[in-house]
């Protein structure tokens, strides 16, 4: 079982970790508390293969994606969306217009 705390902004300020080899995955905990990663860039992180620090990663990357979610986020997307299709839109046009 992993467990992480966050903090309003998203940083990693502790955490549990019970089961087989969780010493493995401390390691990792305790570098992201001292340096103040977030979980974002705890998800971010490319592992060279798949270790036990793999339930530290999934719960970083649970906490990323539930922050996609958010209203916020979700008008973000519609908003850069709207703008690649408006930039499309607009080269195709200069294109068609070009020959």
């Amino acid at each position: 079982m992993t467990r992480i705390v966050i903090d309003k902004r998203g940083r990693i300020v502790g955490g549990t970790i019970v089961g087989p080899r969780a010493g493995e995955s401390l390691a990792e905990l305790t570098l992201a508390v001292q340096q103040g990663l977030s979980t974002r860039d705890l998800a971010g992180v490319t592992h060279p293969y798949p270790t036990y620090n793999d339930a530290l990663w999934n719960a970083a990357i649970a906490h990323a994606r539930s922050g996609l979610d958010s209203p916020l986020a979700t008008a973000a997307v519609r908003v850069l969306l709207r703008f690649n299709r408006w930039r499309h839109d607009r080269r195709r046009n200069a294109q068609l217009n070009s020959r």
